[in-house]
């Protein structure tokens, strides 16, 4: 065979050979053509079940303190094309029994709406989408689970209630994913927190206060070389006022704040619940 001959073979080969060395990566979107979702619904687990650290599901909402009100999880689960498990997202949806016409069902329904295309269009699951398309399969299915994890004050004035979950998109560890509200029920709304307490100066003084009393010793550690004030103050700065407390109403009437891990010290700390009473903060709420 001539060098001749040998080239003309040879060329129709490298030709044929030519598209998939320069093959482009799938994207995101491309990668997610094939992928299957499926949404199931599962109830809550009991309050027996949930005091009790053995049969404790932190994936699962906690059922209604009343009859009145119900709540169930959404469980939306996402597999690539070879049935593998990419993300899991768990959301709580909330109804009135035989009620859907009054300012609080509406404003449940409301919610139920808001939470339900959050978690469908959850920022993890498109993070699970791009890890995807740069590093093929995932060693681990991402997740964003947020369920109703505590119940505070439910009655015909106020329903209030926390939710401590978790999201998970790649690393060591997940990051905590913390919620919390207080619907007004006559007026179908959300009450914020400056409707609850006086001031900022006032509440971090209060909060201040029940880290000594709740913590002992807490302003000796390592992790408040100024002191717990000084690391609340550096938290909550004045220009934000009374944003980024996480608080809900306890059934008592109490105001419990929660500092998930990470927030106020690192992260190898524990998180931080608080409960302040009228008692030890009479100058610290409004008449409610």
């Amino acid at each position: 065979m001539t060098i001749q001959s040998f080239l003309c073979a040879l060329l129709p080969a490298l030709l044929l050979a030519a598209p998939l060395c320069a093959a482009e990566p799938l994207t995101a979107a491309e990668i997610v053509r094939n992928d299957t979702t499926e949404e199931t619904i599962q109830p809550p687990q009991t309050r027996a079940q949930a005091q009790n650290e053995e049969t404790r599901d932190w994936s699962r909402s906690v059922v209604s303190p009343v009859p009145w009100l119900t709540v169930e999880d959404h469980v939306l689960t996402v597999y690539d094309e070879s049935g593998s498990k990419v993300f899991c997202c768990v959301y709580p949806s909330l109804r009135l029994a035989e009620d859907d016409a009054s300012p609080l069902a509406k404003a449940l329904i409301a919610w139920n709406a808001e939470i339900g295309t959050s978690a469908w269009h959850s920022p993890v699951r498109r993070e699970s989408e791009a890890a995807r398309a740069e590093r093929g399969t995932l060693p681990f299915a991402y997740s964003d689970i947020t369920p109703i994890t505590a119940w505070g004050r439910v009655d015909e004035r106020v329903i209030s209630f926390f939710m401590k979950g978790s999201s998970y998109a790649g690393g060591f560890h997940d990051i905590p994913h913390i919620s919390a509200y207080t619907f007004d029920c006559a007026r179908g709304r959300r009450i914020a927190l400056g409707e609850i307490v006086t001031d900022r100066e006032q509440l971090i003084t209060a909060i201040a206060a029940a880290f000594e009393a709740q913590y002992p010793g807490i302003s000796q550690r390592e992790d408040f070389p100024g002191g717990i004030r000084e690391a609340l103050l550096m938290q909550h700065p004045a220009d934000q006022g009374l944003t980024g407390f996480y608080w809900y109403i306890a059934a008592d009437g109490s105001l419990i704040i929660y500092y998930p891990v990470s927030t106020l010290t690192s992260y190898a700390a524990s998180d931080f619940s608080l409960t302040i009473t009228r008692e030890d903060a009479p100058n610290l709420f409004r008449n409610r």
